[in-house]
């Protein structure tokens, strides 16, 4: 870590809708409707990466000292209690607002925190009271875990699961989803970033089916690009296992842009990412 201490801000969205393709033969496409219900998914849940530990670096417990919360990570009439003796944040949307950047959020997220999170060892454990993100509720227990931070590189490592995950539609479908993952992030002087992301995760999908998933290629994301709207990661490849078809999402070569391709057998979709 650097001695500036800065906010470590992550959106780990791990892909996007599909928008256009093109089959490698004539094969039939297989159904790839576990793509669009993982997109939704991490939409919902990594947002949480961003507003956790915005808010634990606005209370001293992460990255940064400086007070202050910018407007377009928690929007205006969110309150955010903290309390020291039992070592837990509160953070209340009460019935909806949304934030400059366009997050609309509402509901209650709990923080139950060991200590500060740069301290080799520390954990942040996230439940949530009726909380929604853009209209899906989210559910579940997540905790992340410091696994050793670097002065000298400028590095910190963290352990991320999700246990009992669940997202629900307005619609009542849901996705269920458990899932470990390993961020490492490499910190810039001027409050950029680099993660590296790897891991699996398993669970239900939309339409009932089981589906697994793993990083066989870390996944590369930026503050900067991010900043830009580009919310995909520049690099990096995702296998699916839906409904006994294997397929990859591959990420591309480090171009900050939006553009990806799935991986099927006998074929493939170039996909642009929302």
């Amino acid at each position: 870590m650097r001695n500036t201490l800065r906010p470590i801000t992550l959106f780990l969205i791990l892909f996007g809708a599909i928008a256009t393709s093109c089959n490698m033969n004539d094969d039939p496409v297989p159904d790839l409707s576990v793509v669009n219900d993982n997109t939704e998914v991490n939409v919902a849940i990594e947002d949480l990466d961003y507003l956790t530990l915005t808010v634990l670096s606005n209370s001293g417990l992460s990255a940064r000292t400086t007070a202050g919360i910018p407007a377009g990570n928690i929007c205006e009439g969110a309150e955010v209690k903290l309390d020291n003796s039992a070592k837990t944040i509160t953070v209340d949307f009460g019935d909806g607002c949304t934030s400059t950047n366009g997050v609309t959020r509402k509901g209650i997220i709990k923080l139950a925190y060991t200590g500060n999170l740069l301290f080799n060892g520390a954990k942040i454990t996230t439940t949530f009271d009726g909380y929604e993100v853009d209209g899906k509720k989210v559910e579940g227990t997540r905790t992340i875990t410091n696994k050793g931070a670097n002065l000298e590189t400028n590095t910190l490592s963290l352990e991320v699961s999700i246990t009992n995950g669940k997202v629900t539609w307005p619609d009542e479908t849901f996705v269920t989803i458990t899932s470990e993952q390993f961020r490492e992030i490499q910190l810039g002087t001027q409050g950029e970033y680099e993660a590296s992301i790897t891991g699996t995760a398993s669970g239900i999908s939309r339409g009932g089916f089981e589906y697994t998933s793993s990083v066989t290629t870390p996944l590369i994301y930026t503050k900067n690009c991010i900043e830009s709207g580009v919310t995909a990661p520049l690099s990096g490849i995702l296998a699916l296992d839906f409904r006994g078809i294997q397929t990859t999402v591959d990420y591309g070569d480090g171009a900050c842009d939006s553009s990806a391709t799935i991986f099927y057998p006998g074929g493939s979709k170039e996909i642009i990412l929302d």
